[in-house]
């Protein structure tokens, strides 16, 4: 029987438009019989990841429903430390005095998401995840990290084939009982989050950060484990900038800066891994054809303009300062008031009810419009991406 494979790419708070496709995508595929056996998930993906695998025994339309519903109760403090808190005050202080070399304090991160854990293990049943990778309702659950002593792509994975070591990529995959611990490392951004400690299994016993600093859309692994068809959720448009022009008179800030590095890190891989996978399947050329759905945000900047519309509508000025303090900050922090680019930053962190509503609904949106296409096999494409 051919497998298929859901592949989950990372990016924080725009995770719940990953539930919204796959809300439109997997009762078709259902409906087809090929419901994915196989997810591999990266940072805010291998949280869905996990739940996925735990509900894989459920029918998916009461799975996604109830991935919807805990994407829409997240707030901030569900996952981070309070921003104005007292504690977080004194952090900074510490902080400070580093940089005036007054006092030497270790820092390990900018923000410290003390609420995480306590909500991973509320909304991802461990015990049903293992339950369901031996009885084969999920024949592999992956997550995606990168070690801090190596730098190298390190995979954990429950169930299945045991894939090679792949010296090329610099992917190592170590087979062990998901836990939390994994799924944490796996969203430790760097420089935002502190590295996690993950103590099992013992060979692979260590500090990680986010897999997505390697490996944002986990592709190549997906077919490792044996994927013959596979479902991959982008976080981010790969839609090009106009070629109108090649340049602007405007001076970039620091926030478009970012959403340039952001662009080489985490969409321009994703794209060029899809279309080698549909230069694989051109005629001609040697190896197994792999059948995809690839569903993004359609619009460039199109989910930063949700976050900046939202954040001022909800959570500028003194009224949005009383509604959540912590988002209020953050989107002045970020300038989100000063359109789509200053939104993009802010929406990585975005953990708002009516931010995660608007990414569902933009989720299913795309997931329709690429139903709606014509493909080479239903929802399947071998040849590139549609324009």
């Amino acid at each position: 029987m051919a497998e298929t494979a859901i592949v989950l790419a990372g990016g924080g708070a725009r995770g719940a438009y990953e539930v919204g496709a796959l809300s439109v995508l997997l009762p078709v595929l259902e409906e087809r019989g090929e419901r994915p056996r196989i997810v591999v998930g990266t940072s805010v993906g291998a949280f869905n990841t996990a739940y996925l695998a735990a509900n894989a025994d459920r029918p998916v339309a009461e799975a996604t429903a109830g991935g919807i519903g805990w994407w829409e109760s997240l707030r901030w403090r569900d996952v981070m430390a309070p921003l104005t808190s007292p504690r977080a005050v004194a952090r900074s202080l510490r902080y400070l005095g580093r940089l005036l070399w007054v006092k030497q304090p270790r820092i390990d991160a900018l923000l410290h998401p003390d609420a995480l854990p306590a909500t991973l293990e509320r909304i991802v049943a461990f015990d049903r995840l293992r339950a369901n990778v031996s009885s084969d309702a999920v024949r592999t659950a992956a997550v995606v990290t990168t070690s801090a002593l190596t730098a190298r792509t390190v995979v954990f994975y429950a169930g299945g084939r045991s894939p090679e070591r792949d010296e090329l990529r610099g992917i190592d995959y170590v087979a062990t009982d998901l836990l939390p611990d994994h799924v944490l490392a796996s969203g430790a951004i760097p420089g935002l989050f502190p590295a996690r400690h993950v103590p099992s299994p013992e060979r692979a016993r260590g500090w990680y950060f986010d897999g997505g600093t390697r490996l944002n859309a986990p592709i190549k692994p997906a077919l490792e484990f044996g994927a013959d068809r596979v479902v991959v959720i982008g976080l981010n448009s790969v839609a090009r900038a106009p070629e109108s022009d090649l340049a602007a008179d405007d001076k970039p800030d620091v926030f478009e800066g970012a959403a340039q590095l952001l662009q080489a890190l985490l969409v321009d891989p994703l794209e060029q891994d899809v279309r080698s996978l549909a230069e694989q399947n051109l005629p001609g050329h040697e190896g197994r054809k792999v059948p995809y759905i690839f569903v993004t945000p359609r619009e460039r900047y199109g989910i930063g303009a949700i976050a900046s519309r939202i954040w001022r509508e909800r959570y500028s000025g003194a009224r949005g300062f009383v509604r959540d303090r912590d988002l209020n900050v953050l989107g002045r922090f970020t300038a989100a008031g000063n359109g789509a680019i200053h939104g993009e930053l802010l929406s990585f962190l975005f953990f708002a009810p009516e931010f995660a509503t608007a990414l569902v609904e933009l989720g299913q949106a795309d997931a329709r419009a690429w139903l709606a296409q014509e493909h080479d096999d239903g929802p399947w494409r071998l040849g590139p991406p549609p324009s």
